[in-house]
């Protein structure tokens, strides 16, 4: 069996880790070599590996785990800070970030139902307001929360909440 038929077992793994992992820099052709090369030295190391593909699988996905894992520890360490760029457009890296804050469109909506809740209080309501803003306590703390969460139900399944 020649290298490339084995490769072409073994790749949906590098792809995978490609997805789950982020490497500064890297492009699929990065990722292609590296799993190459792993594949190549786990050739070297285990004779006749190819032959026994359950073992292969394993063993391959075990080393180049390991692998990527040193490559990101080296990558995170502090000696190696200096050497990183400054700068990397984000739309490349966009769909591994999660993203924790409210979009615009739901903060003006978030504003404008405190602005309607602030609205319904009175003088005492607006000074207790204001102290549970600050995390003071005070009588009535409770109750003012319940119907403030009642108030904003529409962003429950928000960051914010």
């Amino acid at each position: 069996m020649d290298f490339k038929e084995t490769y072409d077992k073994v790749k949906w793994i590098v792809w995978k880790c490609q997805k789950n992992y982020y490497v500064h820099l890297w492009e699929k052709s990065d990722w292609e070599q590296e799993g190459m090369l792993v594949l190549y030295e786990l050739l070297q190391q285990e004779a006749g590996i190819e032959e026994d593909e359950s073992k292969l699988y394993r063993y391959f996905k075990t080393k180049f785990r390991n692998h990527i894992h040193d490559i990101i520890r080296k990558q995170e360490s502090q000696k190696r800070r200096l050497d990183r760029q400054p700068y990397e457009e984000v739309s490349d890296i966009s769909h591994r970030l999660q993203s924790k804050e409210l979009f615009l469109d739901e903060l003006v909506a978030f504003r404008e139902a405190i602005g309607h809740y602030k609205e319904t209080l009175d003088a005492q309501g607006q000074e207790n307001y204001q102290r549970l803003l600050g995390n003071e306590r005070f009588k009535g703390r409770r109750a003012m929360l319940r119907d403030l969460e009642e108030h904003l139900q529409d962003f429950r399944n928000s960051t914010i909440l």
